[in-house]
């Protein structure tokens, strides 16, 4: 009898390759061998204990010929889920999507771009489905941009469902795609519908537990369901705030904050830092792309935003009970105007053109953080883990000017003997301008 190689790993070793796959699964929901080969061999090998974690956070983890599926079932009063998407599909191709898979459960076999094009339109006119009508062809007084656009976002569920692994390309001809994309004309590729990774992607079970009320009463389900729900919010938002929770749910996490912390631990292979506001989960350095958002990165929009952050909360109120500080939206502005003029050096074209576009481009950044949440009146609530980017500095480098022509043609540094860059050493610049930036806790 052959022995397997992961069978003679230590225990460590499996251990942190079951968190490797358990943080591989909330990334990447649905996979099968050839989408995620590494993942799906590693959920493989860790089955049981990987059963047993999604269990603890009413998670089901089901596995068919060559396919991983990690349901996520709505759970208490609120129907709590999967985590909102930082940045959702727009609703056009997210009901392209629907239709997209709808139309592969009468396919059986291999299928081509055409033909799935043509089962999504004919649902979509069907009086039954309430949505506007599907329509790749439209006559000629609609116009031909309007149908290149409504096959671009086509393309765009197909490219989804290729992903989910429900979909798989049989012809490599990228050419097709165009050509069916631009022109509308072609069968567009051949594909072949998986229909156990569509089966599991479709999921009844978990959209009846959607649109099923519980019977019981309110409290016994927040009740019931309280622990999972905490230790969801920790492992999917890396943030479990005491002031975002039911009074109920915050004492409780209050007194198992011990407890919540060590099964996270386990779980991710991280560390939680327990706070005054709520328990922090600190991801550890090799999870998966996807968990981590590189921030703030090397893009100046990222450091802008941080230096708009670090002087909201130095200019606004004391934080409240929950840590929170509300930072008006006039501060907002003024905020933005001090640190928009002190660097105007270094804002760039997408950045300049007053306060109302620099915050344009900073509050998406700090709200995918999880570290701002913007109001209706487009005031700011900074939230405590905000903290964890704490005094940014920024140095600004001035441009550098050429000693002659024939420096600005080799791209040599107009540096004078003393080793310093004279104003007056060049007509014009040769170099971009430089900023750096530091952070005392850039995680």
């Amino acid at each position: 009898m052959t022995v397997r190689v992961y069978d003679e790993l230590s225990d460590s070793v499996r251990k942190h390759t079951a968190q490797r796959a358990f943080l591989g699964l909330l990334t990447c929901p649905v996979l099968t061998h050839q989408t995620n080969p590494q993942l799906y061999r590693g959920v493989l090998d860790n089955r049981g204990t990987l059963t047993r974690w999604v269990a603890r956070i009413g998670y089901r983890l089901t596995t068919s010929v060559g396919v991983v599926r990690l349901h996520r079932d709505p759970a208490g009063p609120d129907l709590t889920a999967a985590p909102a998407l930082a940045h959702p599909p727009p609703r056009r191709e997210l009901v392209l999507r629907i239709l997209l898979a709808a139309a592969c459960e009468e396919v059986t076999g291999s299928t081509t771009v055409q033909y799935l094009s043509d089962a999504v339109r004919a649902a979509s006119v069907n009086p039954a489905c309430a949505v506007t009508p599907y329509n790749p062809h439209p006559d000629k007084d609609e116009g031909r941009r309007r149908a290149r656009a409504e096959r671009h976002t086509f393309l765009r569920a197909v490219e989804h469902l290729v992903h989910c692994g429900v979909l798989v390309r049989r012809t490599s001809d990228d050419g097709l795609l165009r050509q069916w994309e631009d022109d509308g004309e072609g069968i567009g590729g051949g594909f072949e519908v998986n229909s156990d990774a569509l089966l599991q992607f479709i999921d009844p079970h978990t959209v009846h537990r959607v649109f099923t009320v519980d019977g019981r009463d309110v409290d016994e389900v927040r009740t019931a369901t309280r622990r999972q729900r905490m230790l969801r919010r920790l492992l999917e938002d890396t943030a479990l705030l005491y002031g975002d929770l039911h009074v109920d749910d915050a004492d409780y996490a209050r007194t198992q904050r011990s407890s919540l912390a060590a099964a996270a631990a386990e779980m991710s292979g991280g560390t939680v830092e327990i706070r005054a506001e709520g328990l922090v989960l600190r991801l550890p350095q090799d999870a998966p792309t996807g968990m981590v958002i590189a921030f703030p990165g090397s893009k100046r929009a990222s450091w802008f935003a941080l230096s708009i952050l670090d002087g909201a909360l130095a200019a606004g109120p004391a934080p409240d009970a929950a840590g929170r500080v509300a930072v008006p939206s006039t501060l907002v502005d003024q905020v933005t105007a001090e640190v928009g003029e002190r660097y105007a050096e270094a804002l760039t074209d997408d950045l300049r053109g007053g306060i109302s576009r620099l915050r344009a481009a900073v509050e998406p950044i700090l709200e995918d953080l999880a570290v701002v949440r913007v109001g209706p009146a487009q005031d700011w609530t900074v939230l405590p883990t905000a903290a964890r980017f704490r005094n940014p500095r920024v140095s600004f480098q001035p441009l550098l000017t050429a000693a002659d022509p024939a420096d600005a043609v080799n791209g040599a540094d107009p540096v004078d003997a003393d080793g310093r860059v004279d104003a007056d050493d060049g007509p014009g610049p040769i170099n971009p301008p430089t900023t750096i930036f530091e952070t005392e806790d850039p995680r």
